[in-house]
């Protein structure tokens, strides 16, 4: 007999929140819902009111050289191998396969380079056309002996030293605090991916001991460079349009520890280590009345995010990543708070059904205008833009399983899941300034003043 998702989250109770991510998908097996007849076509409609533009970007003035630069390192790498291997260069037929499908991989991402939304965007697709022109140029060089698995290490061990070294020279060094949280939120993400990428090269191969297991080793390598220069780029580039910068390391770092032990308490408050049905029932609820219902995936979603920027937040402080400590600490209490007003609003009645398309159009329309209203909110505008970004991302999930072929035209799960999606939207956007409020108010009080 299928689970259900509450048969998922009874056997996940003595789990943590972050063992939880995503639970809230776990529903093919379920029984019908109580919902009303839904119209097919016009759930279509409400996918195709279109998902809000909310591309990344950082508040700095990436160079237009270094973008060609970097595409032009992948042409450099693609072209220095032929486009087929030829049977009497490599008698294996797998590894001529295997190479055929890299390069055509990387001469697709080298076209796609040029299509991102932001500058920010095009610099952080930099590194999957290099990474898979590598990934050619080494299979192809591998397999006509003329790079080692070892030449390759001896790489990465080069760049890791050149990571670390970068690490270790950068201070949170800025103007407006605002703008400089973001910036360095960027710069620890390339240079975090950087890291990354060599330290899951050998975990995640597929081809070990092999031809293409050396390109796959050199595609982590040149990704990791891609992304350290980008991170280079980025905080170089902010620098340069500062006079007389301002050091926040210190600020940065206190704030980022003296959140976290918020976040901490806050968590535990709300007993994570028990799990979602433990949780929900000392808010009142009892957790089976609200199976297969949109109230049920609201509440657990909401929570669920909480738990998971919680997690997120604790690694960026073991690493000393105090700028996303601090952005982690934001994603953590628009959810934490986004919760609490889910609970609320379940405990008034609403999300308990879905009695008609117009009620999941009009869960999409309320996150559409929660988002433009948080994005028009003036007063930490760099901040609460870089928390909107992975807000509106669900949007996008929702309008997902109106496409997906798990769910049949006027199967209520799918619009029950959506519906969930949207109005978690609605009720992290709609939060979104006062903690960007909450985040910077208590840098500013850490620094000795508001607006310092």
């Amino acid at each position: 007999m299928p689970r259900t998702r509450r048969d998922v989250l009874a056997s996940l109770a003595g789990v943590g929140v972050a063992g939880l991510a995503g639970c809230t998908a776990l529903d093919a097996g379920e029984s019908e819902s109580d919902d009303s007849e839904l119209d097919a076509a016009a759930l279509r409609e409400v996918m195709e009111l279109g998902s809000p533009a909310f591309p990344a970007r950082v508040p700095v003035p990436i160079a237009e050289s270094f973008l060609e630069r970097g595409r032009a390192r992948a042409r450099e790498l693609l072209d220095s191998v032929p486009e087929t291997m030829s049977s009497e260069a490599v008698p294996n037929e797998a590894v001529r396969e295997i190479y055929a499908e890299a390069y055509a991989d990387a001469a697709e991402d080298l076209e796609r380079t040029t299509a991102g939304e932001t500058p920010f965007e095009s610099l952080r697709g930099l590194r999957y056309a290099r990474g898979a022109a590598a990934m050619a140029k080494g299979t192809y060089d591998a397999a006509v002996g003329d790079l080692t698995e070892a030449d390759v290490r001896d790489e990465a061990e080069s760049v890791r030293a050149d990571i670390e070294s970068f690490r270790l020279g950068t201070r949170y060094l800025g103007d407006d605090p605002d703008r400089a949280l973001v910036v360095y939120d960027a710069v620890e993400g390339l240079a975090t991916a950087a890291s990354r990428y060599l330290d899951n090269a050998d975990e995640y191969g597929r081809y070990a001991d092999s031809a293409p297991g050396v390109g796959e080793l050199l595609d982590a390598v040149e990704s990791a460079r891609a992304s350290l220069d980008g991170a280079r780029h980025v905080r170089d580039r902010y620098l340069a349009t500062i006079s007389d910068p301002i050091d926040f390391t210190d600020a940065f770092e206190s704030t980022a520890t003296s959140l976290a032990e918020v976040v901490e308490d806050r968590l535990t408050e709300y007993s994570e280590v028990r799990g979602v049905d433990s949780t929900l029932e000392a808010e009142g609820f009892d957790p089976e009345e609200l199976e297969f219902t949109p109230a049920e995936d609201l509440l657990v979603e909401t929570f669920v995010e909480f738990g998971s920027s919680a997690r997120t937040v604790r690694e960026a402080l073991r690493s000393d990543r105090f700028a996303t400590a601090l952005v982690g600490s934001h994603t953590a209490e628009t959810h934490r708070r986004a919760f609490e007003d889910a609970v609320t609003a379940v405990k008034r009645g609403r999300y308990d059904s879905v009695e008609s398309a117009a009620a999941v159009r009009d869960a999409k329309l309320g996150a559409l205008e929660a988002l433009e209203a948080a994005r028009s909110d003036g007063s930490n505008p760099h901040l609460t833009r870089r928390a909107l970004v992975d807000i509106a991302h669900m949007v996008g999930r929702g309008d997902d399983y109106f496409r997906d072929d798990y769910y049949e035209d006027v199967d209520p799960r799918a619009a029950r899941n959506a519906l969930a999606q949207y109005a978690t939207t609605e009720f992290a956007a709609r939060e979104t300034p006062a903690v960007s409020a909450w985040v910077l108010g208590t840098l500013a009080a850490e620094r000795g003043g508001v607006g310092r």
